[in-house]
């Protein structure tokens, strides 16, 4: 495995353990905005202010807030020695993304009522199968956005290996002394034969 696929793979770690963060800041910043937000919109009135959209912004703040954590992904994403491993923090960032604006539609349609905690479910699938995925792909050196995008040639996977040339077919000059110099017949005909491959035979 290549230093490049290892770092994106590993990066993919970072979406697994997200929620540790995630999750407690949500919680957190949803009960300080929603008295913030309370005070902002409804100024102290107990009559005639709007409960929905009270609740409607700090489930948005507490949302967009718990999301901020995600910014880490930023590292990968301006890697300047890989462009795999750019592509799969983009990635990344997108399945993010994603899991940001599952809550914010329940949220927003449903404001707090019974209906919006079927987010939970919806997203704790998106943190199992999004994190597989893009953890396997990585690993086998793979990216989906790279295939959107077209960018297949930079795929590890799909990289020619080049395989070096042995040290000794490179050394000329040790060949030629082996030709010269040698009192053993088998390896100067070795020695010949790589000489015919080279190409340089004739130069003797």
């Amino acid at each position: 495995m290549t230093g490049e696929i290892r770092t994106a793979r590993n990066w993919y770690w970072w979406l697994w353990l997200s929620p540790l963060v995630t999750v407690p800041s949500f919680i957190l910043i949803t009960i300080l905005s929603y008295a913030l937000v309370n005070g902002l919109i409804c100024r102290g009135r107990q009559y005639g202010c709007d409960d929905a959209l009270v609740e409607r912004v700090s489930f948005l703040s507490a949302v967009l807030g718990s999301a901020l954590w995600h910014v880490v992904l930023l590292f990968p994403t301006l890697n300047k020695k890989s462009a795999f491993v750019r592509w799969h923090g983009a990635q990344m960032f997108l399945l993010a993304g994603v899991r940001t604006a599952t809550p914010l539609m329940f949220g927003l349609w449903f404001g707090f009522e019974l209906e919006t905690l079927w987010f939970i479910p919806a997203l704790l699938a998106l943190w199992l199968f999004g994190a597989l995925w893009g953890q396997a792909q990585a690993a086998r050196g793979d990216c989906s956005l790279m295939r959107w995008f077209g960018r297949t040639e930079s795929l590890p996977a799909r990289r020619p290996a080049v395989k070096p040339a042995p040290a000794d077919d490179l050394d000329v000059e040790a060949l030629v002394d082996i030709i010269r110099y040698s009192r053993d017949p088998a390896e100067r005909s070795q020695a010949v034969v790589k000489l015919e491959k080279l190409g340089l035979v004739e130069s003797l």
